[in-house]
């Protein structure tokens, strides 16, 4: 499902809890909860990305638990019984980290840093995006202030080893 397909669905359905991967094809599942109309059922990121930047993005965007995949099902459903009571499911240890980790960037953001990552210059980021040039390189600046990159190449590492971009990926 995309995005704008869970609305409707979750009204229809009415969820005690949404479980969502923090990636959803090519949107970020991490912007669910702040789109779905209010009242709405609280949401827990079931993810494979075991990234601190992921477990801060969950937070900040009110969902109420952050579990991996690769968790015992026991506590899957320990995670999903808390939060349909009213509780929250983030593992201490991933709380602890998030609070240093740094803010994941927007939706925006990530495609500049993808399109860099794929070598192309400033000119061809702003075509593809539909940017004016300039608006690129505010992009990176910003990029490069936030997460003390010097370099493109410090910044794709950066995004890399956050688990923000996958240099494999089509």
């Amino acid at each position: 499902r995309t995005l704008a397909e869970v609305g409707p669905v979750v009204a229809a359905a009415q969820p005690h809890v949404i479980l969502c991967d923090i990636q959803l094809g090519h949107e970020r599942g991490i912007d669910l909860p702040r789109r779905l109309a209010s009242p709405a059922p609280p949401v827990i990121f079931f993810t494979s990305y075991d990234y601190p930047s992921y477990v801060r993005a969950a937070l900040d965007s009110g969902a109420a638990g952050f579990v991996l995949k690769s968790a015992p099902l026991a506590e899957i459903v320990k995670a999903i019984r808390s939060v349909a009571g009213g509780g929250t499911a983030y593992d201490s240890s991933h709380l602890r980290n998030a609070r240093k980790a740094p803010r994941l960037p927007s939706s925006r953001e990530l495609e500049v840093i993808s399109l860099v990552a794929a070598g192309n210059s400033n000119a061809e980021i702003g075509a593809a995006l539909g940017i004016d040039e300039r608006t690129v390189e505010s992009h990176l600046r910003r990029l490069f202030d936030r997460y003390g990159a010097d370099s493109r190449i410090e910044l794709i590492t950066y995004s890399v080893r956050a688990g923000w971009i996958d240099l494999n990926a089509d």
